[in-house]
């Protein structure tokens, strides 16, 4: 029998499996197992594949009465790191990336038993307790202070999530949100806390001053967004706050609690209360239901399964800063409007709705003036050029039929976006690993102040043309690709990504235009 070429081949051999199995189980294409065996390719942290491929190798360590992995990972982690379960899991996954591609005699080089030590180290070291973000108020008692501000929420959001009924809740800021977000440490455990009150069935009507600034309005908006998109959020805006007025926050769950936060000028500030005696809680009730006689909705998007007529009859200005924020092969590359009928195989009619219906997408770098920016998820090219061919979901659901597009296609629109790298000095890409690009949340497209559309897991999407959530949709963008360190935005470092990528190409086989 062949001598197993790596620790991650060798493994395998002790649980009783083979590369067949992991493909037939895991779902990865025959040659990346066998790359994964052989060595020629590593498991990456944090992507899918190693946390499936972990999976199935626990599953079937379970069936064994002796179990192999916890006296495999034993000769590399310390027994803390080993202890649980959960434990068991991190460590394989890390062993799988660091070691798995090593050949077997490689254990003990010191230089490996270095690495793993530092790889180690996190697993080993006690959980460090985290100080909370704010001390909460108690039930019924009032708090002073900006920390009694952010505590209330927190503590009001889980007094929501402890109801056993969804409940829609009702939320006025004249303030604006300022007061959340412009403590960044804060704003997202408050975040969390709201999505958490979203998945726990419960919904939020906010009623906000029209004058809001963009940089509040950006620091939320990834989560912001989807709730919206998602309908767990309407948001409401009027023009009739005044800075005078004494009541900064109220919040409210008709009929059950509210919460109340005051500055009348008086001594020690700004105060913090919840209430639950009716009367308290009608009193407050009656305040947001005058402000809600007031207000007009906003950020209300239509909601689509399929894109017809969402950009219909818009036209990108050439002076207008584009962002673009989207997975593929889900959605085309832009630039490929001269080539549509030829790459995916469409008739002159299809080709023709496609760019009435989708022409602003289509639209490449070389029509912009202006600064034109595109975020893609890397770890879907290296998948894209794994397969021969994909379906493009965006162009489906335009032709009411599975158009699909060849690897050979795709290719040559990495070749075309290399070249406008190199051509088009207002030109920036930056490609993400998948973690990292789904914090994001959302991919997205803006062209200015024209318009915008975004659209989120499960087929939801949304576009909107009026000034406020074009803005707002933008202002996101420019919070989310101003956060990008430097060095991943440059051209020199997408360039050089993108040759990788088409050596690759290559090397499989396609043609990659000399």
């Amino acid at each position: 029998m062949a001598q197993p070429m790596t620790n991650f081949a060798l493994l395998l051999g002790l649980l009783g499996a083979r590369a067949r199995d992991v493909v037939a189980e895991v779902g990865a294409d025959k040659s990346l197992v066998s790359r994964w065996c052989n060595g020629k390719q590593k498991l990456m942290p944090g992507h899918g594949w190693v946390d499936k491929v972990a999976d199935y190798l626990l599953a079937l360590d379970d069936r064994l009465k002796m179990p192999v992995i916890p006296g495999v990972l034993a000769a590399y982690y310390p027994n803390e790191a080993l202890r649980s379960r959960a434990r068991q899991r991190a460590a394989l996954l890390d062993w799988l990336c660091t070691v798995g591609h090593l050949p077997p005699q490689q254990q003990a080089d010191a230089g490996l038993a270095g690495l793993v030590l530092e790889k180690a180290a996190p697993f080993s070291a006690p959980p460090r307790e985290e100080p909370p973000v704010a001390p909460p108020p108690l039930k019924g008692v009032v708090v002073q202070g900006v920390a009694g501000v952010q505590g209330g929420a927190l503590q009001f959001i889980e007094l929501i999530c402890e109801q056993p009924e969804p409940q829609d809740v009702w939320y006025v800021c004249p303030e604006g949100l300022e007061m959340y977000t412009r403590d960044e440490k804060f704003a997202q455990p408050f975040m969390q806390a709201l999505m958490g009150m979203f998945e726990a069935g419960h919904t939020l009507n906010v009623v906000l001053r029209t004058d809001y600034k963009m940089t509040d309005v950006s620091a939320f908006s990834g989560p912001w967004l989807v709730a919206h998109l998602l309908g767990y959020v309407k948001s409401h805006y009027f023009d009739d706050f005044h800075h005078s007025y004494k009541d900064k926050m109220l919040a409210v769950v008709e009929g059950k609690m509210a919460m109340r936060v005051v500055d009348d000028g008086k001594e020690g500030g700004i105060r913090t209360a919840i209430h639950f005696d009716t009367r308290a809680v009608a009193a407050v009730w009656k305040e947001i239901e005058s402000y809600r006689s007031r207000s007009r909705q906003r950020f209300h998007y239509e909601l689509f399964e399929h894109p017809d007529g969402f950009l219909r009859g818009i036209e990108p200005l050439p002076d207008r800063v584009h962002y673009r924020f989207s997975r593929v092969p889900q959605f085309v590359l832009p630039n490929c409007a001269q080539n549509l009928a030829e790459y995916f195989s469409l008739t002159c009619e299809e080709s023709a709705r496609v760019l009435q219906e989708f022409g602003p997408l289509m639209a490449g770098p070389d029509y912009f003036d202006a600064p034109v920016h595109h975020i893609f998820c890397a770890d879907d090219i290296d998948d894209t050029l794994l397969k021969e061919r994909h379906v493009v979901q965006a162009l489906s659901g335009i032709c009411g039929r599975r158009v699909n597009m060849t690897t050979q296609t795709f290719v040559n629109q990495l070749v075309h976006m290399r070249s406008l790298l190199q051509t088009q000095r207002n030109y920036e890409v930056c490609f993400l690993p998948v973690e990292h690009f789904n914090k994001i949340r959302i991919q997205i497209g803006c062209w200015g102040d024209r318009a915008a559309v975004g659209w989120v897991a499960g087929g939801r999407s949304t576009a909107c043309r009026d000034y406020t959530n074009v803005n707002a949709l933008t202002g996101f963008c420019e919070m989310v690709w101003g956060k990008i360190p430097g060095v991943m935005k440059r051209r020199s470092t997408a360039i050089r990504k993108l040759n990788t990528w088409l050596k690759k190409a290559d090397k499989y086989g396609y043609s990659v235009g000399g």
